[in-house]
């Protein structure tokens, strides 16, 4: 027998940044690239607005994860004559990165994934997130969808500059 989902939240921001203080200490921000700070701001505002300090599941989405970051890193390979590459654009250039930052931001130790389908990110992260609380196994989800993308990508078809979108589903209304 399935369970009702419900949306609690919905947090999506536009071209604009907010201002990620609200968020996000200084200290913090340095060392962040521009879609990670949108993700941790989406994630923390829509779990405030759906009352839910922490969820059981993070599961995040992204077509390309931190594009911004991994160029940096391959620029760095191919000139090292440019200087000492920074271990941070490593270490957040991949898909997962989003997904354990809120993680770890959040102290949330319950079920983590990421989805990288490009095209059906969004969409396999929901899928899963309906299924782990239909089942039972968690009471809240935070979902989010988060792509950026780079001058290096504008040659190719796709949708819009950013993409940030934070989704809390519970299977309690409130």
């Amino acid at each position: 027998m399935s369970k009702e989902v419900y949306i609690r939240a919905v947090v999506k921001l536009g071209a604009q940044d907010p201002d990620f203080r609200e968020v996000i200490s200084p200290m913090e921000a340095r060392r962040m690239g521009r879609l990670l700070k949108r993700a941790a701001w989406c994630s923390s505002k829509a779990l405030e607005e759906a009352g839910i300090a922490m969820p059981d599941a993070v599961i995040t989405a992204t077509d390309y994860g931190c594009m911004e970051n991994s160029e940096a890193f391959l620029k760095g390979v191919l000139n090292p004559e440019e200087g000492a590459m920074s271990p941070t654009r490593f270490m957040q250039s991949t898909h997962n990165t989003i997904g354990s930052l809120i993680a770890i931001r959040l102290g949330c130790h319950g079920y983590n994934a990421t989805y990288s389908h490009t095209g059906c990110s969004l969409r396999s992260a929901l899928e899963d997130a309906m299924m782990q609380l239909q089942l039972g196994d968690i009471e809240s989800a935070l979902v989010g969808w988060f792509d950026e993308r780079t001058p290096a990508m504008d040659a190719r078809p796709l949708p819009g500059r950013e993409q940030a979108v934070a989704i809390v589903l519970s299977v309690n209304p409130k």
